[in-house]
């Protein structure tokens, strides 16, 4: 995993946000386009394919944003995010599914979610959503550090 913050001088590190994203999908086109997105965007990335490999990653990498694949073989996907949503710390999960509706998004913000992106993923729409995860996130954490001061 890479983050801009480790190759930049330390004049400048303090003024790049890092991002981490945990990612559970499957091999294939939207794992390469996860890839370089993350990449381009300069965004630390991890992938796995199993949920056990992912609550590995979790426990490392305290990541803000988890994207899940809502049709990841052996998982049941309302399970999967309920049961990240309470070990995460917050993060924001974010499900990549075929058929996005009223119906599935509010589904997964019942089950502990925060957004529902369109697969095939499309780099526009899924830097538009971390963008915005990685926004609320940041702002809930400064919340609950001022709270518990």
């Amino acid at each position: 995993m890479w983050h801009l913050a480790e190759i930049l001088p330390r004049r400048h590190r303090s003024s790049i946000p890092v991002v981490t994203i945990l990612c559970l999908l499957g091999e294939g086109p939207g794992r390469s386009l996860m890839t370089g997105i993350c990449h381009r965007n300069q965004w630390g990335a991890s992938f796995s394919k199993t949920r056990e490999e992912a609550e590995r990653f979790l426990q490392k990498l305290k990541p803000q944003i988890m994207l899940f694949d809502r049709d990841i073989a052996g998982a049941d996907w309302r399970s999967l995010v309920t049961g990240f949503a309470a070990a995460s710390g917050g993060a924001c999960i974010m499900l990549a599914s075929k058929v996005i509706d009223d119906y599935l998004w509010n589904e997964l913000v019942s089950c502990g979610g925060y957004e529902v992106v369109r697969k095939p993923l499309r780099e526009d729409e899924v830097c538009r959503a971390v963008r915005m995860a990685w926004s609320y996130w940041s702002s809930a954490a400064k919340r609950a550090s001022s709270t518990t001061k």
